[in-house]
């Protein structure tokens, strides 16, 4: 079963202007806002160290651990998610284990509706990474483009 929802939290944001955000919006319409249960972190990109940092989000069983963005319908998710699953770096031509997994997640919406949405979410450690207590990737990166 293909999945016509997904979740995101980081570079794909409206706010964040992110060339694969712009093509999120051309294949996808926005259904609104809501949170997972995960914790947000920003993650010091190990192949260029102090040059690039970006959001992951990890699941998390607690309550308070909630990570805030934007839910999308995809008109193709066939066209799409190849294109994404190659940005978030777990694309077959990616060498395991991947940094990043797609994976069903349950979405609260604003208006308290739930649904299962696609996300991708972080695999690797993250002990050296930064926690966003808010869960907010705005909180922390507004600038990003």
């Amino acid at each position: 079963m293909t999945h016509d929802l997904i979740f995101v939290y980081g570079t794909l944001l409206t706010s964040a202007e992110h060339d694969m955000g712009h093509r999120l919006r051309d294949g996808a319409s926005l259904v609104g806002r809501g949170s997972i249960p995960a914790r947000l972190y920003i993650i010091d990109d190990p192949d260029m160290p102090g040059q690039n940092r970006y959001p992951g989000a990890l699941p998390s069983p607690l309550p308070a651990d909630r990570v805030h963005g934007e839910l999308y319908r995809m008109h193709s998710p066939a066209d799409l998610l190849p294109a994404f699953d190659a940005y978030e770096a777990c694309s077959p031509d990616w060498d395991e284990p991947h940094e990043f997994m797609r994976r069903t997640v349950e979405v609260s919406l604003e208006d308290g509706a739930l649904v299962t949405a696609l996300c991708y979410l972080y695999s690797w450690d993250v002990s050296t990474a930064t926690h966003v207590a808010s869960g907010r990737f705005t909180d922390v990166a507004p600038q990003v483009r």
